[in-house]
Order: C-alpha cells, then structure tokens, then sequence
C-alpha cells in the first residue's frame, strides 16, 4: 500500500495481505455524495467505497505501525525567469487566437 500525504511530502509504504470480501458480509449504502460504502456487518465498520464518478474503489485499511516512512524535503521555489532563460524560451513558441 502507499499513502500520500496531501502536499505529496510524506509517504506510508506497506504491504497487506490479499484476501477475499464476500460481498455478503457487509452492508452496502449510499453516502451524501452518492458513493456506495459498504460496512462489515456486525461491527459496521466502514470498509470499502466505490466513487462511481471517478470510477475508484477504496479498500479502507488501518496503517501498520511498522510501516516504512519516507518524508521528501520539498525542492527550493525555482524563479520563472530562470528557467524561461535556461530554455531558451521563445515567445514566438505560444499564439493567442480570440476565436467568435
């Protein structure tokens, strides 16, 4: 499994073991967005959602606290100048049409 924190600066890595979900075992419903949850009957614990929208299945896991960390520093703020010169940038590369 991987986890990506939301600024892409911290990842979770672990491995978990494949096993079947007999759909029968949990309860499936609709949530406020119209994505289907289903939780494990008996304990209702939420276990699964399928965004029908953006065509994703989530298994829902809980994270090992034996899992392998990795935490990136994120790279210094680069300055548009720079790199338009380190390109050679041309402004005969972009053509801007209003069209009616």
């Amino acid at each position: 499994m991987l986890i990506k924190s939301d600024d892409l600066t911290e990842l979770a890595v672990f491995e978990s073991e494949t096993v079947m979900y007999p759909p029968e075992n949990y309860i499936w419903q609709r949530n406020k967005n119209d994505n289907l949850e289903g939780n494990e009957k008996g304990s209702n614990i939420h276990r699964f959602t399928w965004q029908p929208h953006g065509s994703q299945f989530t298994i829902i896991e809980s994270v090992p606290k034996e899992c392998l960390l990795i935490k990136v520093k994120p790279p210094r703020k680069l300055d548009k100048d720079d790199v338009l010169k380190a390109v050679n940038f041309d402004n005969k590369w972009v053509t801007v049409t209003n069209r009616k």
